[in-house]
């Protein structure tokens, strides 16, 4: 993955595979193939925070001075995003950009991630738009749910903190963005604070951290089929072979909820969630997410994941910082070890933990959207469940 730079004392990493491409066309001279990467990738400006966080209509990209000494529009690919900067938010932005960017200010050119290797200026982008447009005709469309691992070179690769990040790699691989990243952005800030609102009615610190707390301590998801699982966990320990039995695992969980004085309306449903997760588990050995005679011990996998984006997500929403983000994702891949013995495992119990609470016996996006990613997550050379151990030195 490097590339070498003259001048530069030390060879550079290209953050991802796209910042190698746009330097490998740079060093080329191929600019129709430069714009066709960049045309092809996940790009982002800065806007002033004050002005987007009041939904002003419109908001003026932020601007840095080109090589000609005149203001340019600046776009970034998602591996060559700066730090945090506390006055400005990255968003996403549609190259070629279209008539209205260029109006109202006297803009010369495009800056493409400055500063870097990969970058380069275009000083006649407002004029060559419609050569663009063209190019971009035969770039793929990736659109929403990409389904893509992105890894970031630079990023972290081993260690606690990347078998953290690993463990929220189910959805970076669904929403394409990279899984080893504690970036500026999630996928950017607009869309990071709105899915916290949206989808979790998060709107400010505190709430992020009651939410983060909830998901490492295993309570967003509901108890009873944790408390099946580890009911039949027993079982299976007592009399080897038992798990294959949905009935025994009925029975023994008849007896117990009845030793707790449940009612017998209560007693059926957990009894019908039984044939439920059975009925799942077959699915998964079908799929290949269970070997022939797996079943899945846990489900608090996908709390742990999902506590790994949403910390990611708060990160990009600015409702925490950096390290406390980091230290989430530890904290999350801590507590995976304590539960499962590999990812394959892992994986298991963050899907059935997905399908119980949203697909309904659907197996529909729901499923799919966790089918896929387990998928190139267990099969690809380069995935981080490829590369880094599951229990790290050893510990489980």
């Amino acid at each position: 993955m490097k590339a070498n730079v003259a001048g530069q004392g030390t060879a550079w990493v290209p953050p991802t595979d796209i910042e190698r491409a746009l330097f490998e066309a740079k060093a080329r001279g191929d600019w129709d193939a430069y714009v066709s990467v960049l045309l092809g990738a996940d790009t982002f400006s800065y806007k002033p925070k004050e002005h987007v966080d009041s939904r002003k209509l419109v908001v003026d990209w932020l601007t840095e001075q080109g090589p000609e000494g005149k203001d340019c529009l600046v776009v970034y690919t998602r591996g060559e995003l700066p730090g945090r900067r506390y006055d400005a938010v990255a968003c996403p932005v549609s190259l070629p950009f279209p008539p209205e960017e260029w109006w109202g200010g006297e803009l010369e050119g495009l800056l493409v991630n400055p500063g870097s290797p990969s970058g380069t200026f275009f000083p006649d982008a407002k004029r060559g738009r419609r050569h663009w447009k063209a190019l971009k005709k035969s770039v793929p469309d990736r659109g929403h749910d990409a389904d893509q691992m992105l890894t970031k070179y630079t990023g972290p690769l081993h260690g606690p903190l990347a078998h953290g990040l690993a463990c929220g790699a189910h959805l970076a691989v669904h929403n394409g963005v990279i899984w080893n990243e504690v970036g500026d952005v999630y996928n950017s800030y607009e869309e990071d604070v709105e899915t916290l609102r949206e989808s979790w009615g998060v709107t400010d610190r505190q709430g992020w951290q009651v939410q983060v707390t909830a998901l490492l301590e295993g309570r967003n998801s509901p108890a009873e089929p944790e408390f099946l699982l580890q009911l039949r966990n027993d079982l299976a320990r007592q009399y080897p072979g038992s798990h294959r039995d949905p009935s025994a695992w009925q029975r023994a969980a008849a007896s117990v909820l009845t030793q707790k004085g449940m009612s017998q309306a209560v007693i059926d449903l957990l009894l019908a969630l039984i044939n439920k997760i059975a009925r799942y588990e077959e699915r998964f050995r079908a799929d290949g997410i269970l070997p022939p005679d797996g079943f899945v011990t846990s489900a608090l996998g996908y709390d742990f994941g999902r506590a790994v984006n949403f910390a990611r997500w708060g990160l990009g929403a600015r409702f925490t910082e950096p390290h406390e983000t980091e230290q989430v994702a530890i904290h999350a891949g801590e507590l995976a070890r304590q539960v499962y013995r590999s990812w394959e495992e892992y994986s298991a119990g963050y899907i059935l933990g997905r399908v119980l609470r949203f697909d309904e016996e659907e197996f529909g996006h729901m499923y799919e959207s966790a089918l896929t990613p387990h998928r190139i997550l267990t099969q690809d050379p380069v995935s981080p469940w490829r590369n880094i151990p599951f229990q790290l030195d050893g510990l489980r």
